[in-house]
């Protein structure tokens, strides 16, 4: 794992004059000790490209460069290349990310916590979905209810499920159809069909990405297309009766023009955890790059996902009478005073997700770069359930629909090198469906729902003293307009309700850091507020009631005010050896201080009444904690990287009525990883761990009707992989081949009362070309 860390690619330059004002720059391209051939890398001004690529032996030649400064760009690696009258200088070469500061930015210049996963290492790891590729993050508790396709969670930092946002290349993707508007309902939906690396931020992101992005910010990058046809294709089978195949394509024009990737996954769970928890998961994936003109680029993006999962029944307790107080913590028991999920075959849930983007960036002039983007979103989840199962059911079906649409307009201005300014408009519009359907048709229903936001923002990016000293700040106003929403019935709840713009969010963001280049050290803090923006559910919410007259009772506010943060990290990172080893340790503290949560008693929403409770607005609680992490490479073929997270995450009142426990639920105080991969030559080794110390979560009972809080034991979940790459036709075709055993020691654990898998494996093999 790449955390926050200059790379050692040694460029070995060899400069020869051409003239007084132009040089030849070529050499031999060094990747971490090992020659890198047949390499296409850039050097790029924001006016012009050079591009070559190097020979069998690494080599590579740039000629005739004028006086100027380039970027020499090489994959996600950069270094700063300075010509002046023949001369040339290269700065020491650093991987570049973007989600720090929405632009791009190297490792060095960055100021905040953030994470990279690349693509080596996912393929290492052997991981195909985006919620395996976390679990391993400091401050992420990732967890997934019961295995591939059932609902996965991510909260960082002790903080709740709805405080990550999710990016698709910088670009949010949410669910405007779930009860608090995050990507939760879809995080199991993305697997790493199309992926060039995952960029993480730990800390508040809202002035960046607006809502949501409280805790941290996932970006989901797509690989930008190459010139020249390539591609891979491959599979997997394993335990639990999974089916894999993957396919990937690639082209484009020698010139650089034009190019596109196509990618398409099938993913297959025939049996699942209990034999009959089938799961079935298609993706496809599609990227366009078009430069019409050499300051002008469009790219376009495709990204759809059809997916199936047979559900079962949520955990419930087992107690015999008389049943206990929910007044004490219950030591978890599988079998004993807790049941865990069990089969119901008839309860399962289709969901799709369509998502289209159009980007387009003009060079304006050396200092000036426009950037706008338009991207459609659209969100389907179907859930039918039937008669059988444990306990009683009906049969029903509910139909959630939601649509995104978003337009984004900004200006990148770089009056000198030491400061770059951004600064931007955004128009969002989203919309709320739900359709329920019953046997008889006497509870069938519609809903509709409708907002839309206007936002303005800025950040400015300032450089002191030969770069040791960043500092950026950036500040974000997003305004709200609600339209009256639609129902089935005439005799409608808010039918009459003067909706007025409800409240802004103002969010605010100030990161600053400073390298010690004699000693290898830098001193970092990060200060900001997050919000969430209420959902369309948490404004005009309803459940449909068939019994006597047909209605719909109100439980949404639509004058709810928007969630708001305050966020503070601070850290320190050491380089060491030669920067063969980073230690970091960051400080984390954020304070919920107006949320959105359920009363029992609640006002109502001028003439509708709300008889059995509803949303507002109140206050939350607070985490804080810390994270240590050390990366290491201790020879040029060994990788290891570590982490310790303590979280202490508070609310201000129970989470669950007629208790006294304040500690958040679902949050482990305590959490380890480990990922080490060893390397010889075309074989490789790799071995991650997860630990977390045990934790507190609810549990619903159908006996009595009470939730009771429970201690579940942490998970110590281990995964071995090992491979090894065979060349076909000299270099240019590769078969690679690999196994995995997950749960290695079989430990066995539950996700708040969900079974996990045990041990098992499964194998894989792919055709790169």
């Amino acid at each position: 794992m790449k955390i926050i860390k200059a790379l050692s690619l040694i460029y070995i330059l060899t400069i020869a004059v051409i003239a007084q004002q132009n040089a030849t720059v070529s050499g031999t391209l060094i990747d971490e000790g090992q020659i890198v051939a047949n390499q296409k890398i850039r050097l790029v001004t924001q006016n012009e490209t050079f591009e070559t690529a190097t020979d069998q032996n690494g080599n590579y030649r740039f000629e005739n460069i004028a006086n100027g400064t380039y970027l020499l760009v090489y994959n996600n690696k950069q270094a700063s290349v300075t010509v002046e009258n023949g001369a040339v200088s290269v700065a020491n070469l650093a991987d570049v990310v973007v989600i720090s500061a929405n632009t791009t930015q190297t490792i060095d210049e960055v100021a905040k916590s953030i994470n990279i996963i690349d693509g080596q290492e996912m393929r290492d790891r052997a991981d195909f979905t985006l919620a395996e590729t976390l679990r391993t993050i400091p401050g992420f508790r990732v967890q997934q209810l019961g295995g591939f396709g059932r609902t996965a969670t991510i909260k960082t930092r002790g903080l709740r499920n709805q405080d990550t946002a999710l990016l698709i290349d910088g670009i949010r993707f949410r669910d405007a159809a779930s009860i608090t508007g995050d990507a939760s309902a879809f995080l199991s939906d993305f697997t790493l069909t199309s992926v060039s690396r995952v960029e993480v931020l730990r800390g508040s992101g809202s002035s960046l990405y607006g809502t949501n992005a409280i805790g941290g910010t996932i970006d989901f990058q797509t690989p930008k297309p190459q010139s020249g046809f390539h591609g891979q294709i491959g599979g997997a089978a394993g335990g639990y009766g999974l089916g894999r195949f993957r396919g990937n394509i690639s082209d484009g024009t020698t010139d650089g023009k034009f190019g596109f990737n196509l990618g398409v996954s099938r993913t297959v769970y025939t049996k699942g955890i209990d034999g009959e928890d089938d799961a079935h998961n298609t993706n496809f994936q599609s990227r366009i790059e078009y430069n019409p003109f050499t300051k002008t680029n469009i790219s376009t993006r495709f990204f759809v996902s059809d997916a199936y999962v047979r559900l079962n029944s949520s955990p419930n307790t087992a107690f015999t009478s008389p049943f206990p107080s929910n007044a004490n913590i219950i030591e978890a028991r599988p079998g004993v005073n807790f049941a865990f999920d069990a089969n119901d075959p008839d309860n399962f849930q289709k969901s799709k997700f369509f998502n289209g983007q159009v980007v387009l960036t003009q060079i304006i002039s050396d200092d000036l770069v426009f950037q706008g983007f338009y991207s459609g979103l659209k969100t389907s989840r179907k859930n039918t359930n039937g008669i059988l199962g444990a306990g009683f059911q009906s049969a029903s079906t509910s139909i959630f629909d939601g649509t995104i649409q978003t337009a984004n307009g900004h200006l990148n201005w770089t009056p000198n090198r030491a400061n770059q300014i951004t600064f931007g408009y955004e128009f969002e519009h989203e919309k709320y469906g739900n359709d329920g359907f019953t046997p008889s048709g006497a509870g069938n229903f519609s809903t509709r729902a409708f907002q839309s936001s206007n936002t303005f923002y800025a950040q400015d990016l300032l450089k002191f003293f030969g770069d040791r000293l960043q500092i950026a700040g950036g500040f974000r106003a997003q305004f709200f307009s609600l339209k009256t929403p639609e129902f089935s019935l005439n005799n409608a709840p808010y039918s009459n309700v003067k909706l007025e713009n409800p409240a802004a969010a103002y969010t605010f963001d100030g990161a600053a850091s400073y390298f010690f280049e004699k000693t290898g050290t830098k001193i970092r803090a990060h200060v900001g507020n997050g919000y969430r923006v209420p959902s369309l559910y948490e404004r005009f919410g309803t459940f449909y009631s068939s019994f006597g007259t047909p209605s719909f009772v109100a439980l949404g506010n639509p004058n709810l005010q928007p969630e708001k943060t305050i966020a503070f990290d601070g850290g320190i990172e050491q380089n060491l050896f030669d920067n063969r080893a980073k230690l970091t340790a960051v400080y984390f503290y954020t304070k919920l201080i107006d949320t959105i949560g359920y009363g029992n008693a609640v006002s109502n929403i001028g003439t509708t009444p709300r008889p059995f409770g509803g949303y507002l607005n109140t206050k939350g609680g607070i985490a804080r904690g810390a994270e240590f992490s050390g990366q290491v490479k201790p020879t040029g073929s060994t990788d290891i990287f570590a982490s310790y997270t303590y979280t202490n995450s508070d609310q201000r009142v129970p989470q669950v009525s007629r208790t006294s426990f304040i500690e958040t639920l679902g949050i482990p105080k305590q959490q380890f990883t480990l990922v080490a991969t060893q390397r010889f030559k075309r074989a490789w080794v790799n071995f991650d761990f997860l630990a977390t110390s045990d934790y507190l979560a609810p549990i619903f009972s159908s006996q009595n009707f009470n939730t009771y809080v429970y201690r579940f034991n942490g998970n110590r979940r281990a995964d071995l992989t090992a491979g090894y790459t065979f060349p076909l036709k000299g270099e240019k075709m590769n078969l690679r081949v690999h196994g995995t055993v997950e749960n290695l020691f079989d430990y066995e654990y539950y996700e708040n009362g969900f079974r996990t898998l045990g041990r098992n494996g499964r194998v894989g093999v792919s055709l790169g070309f």
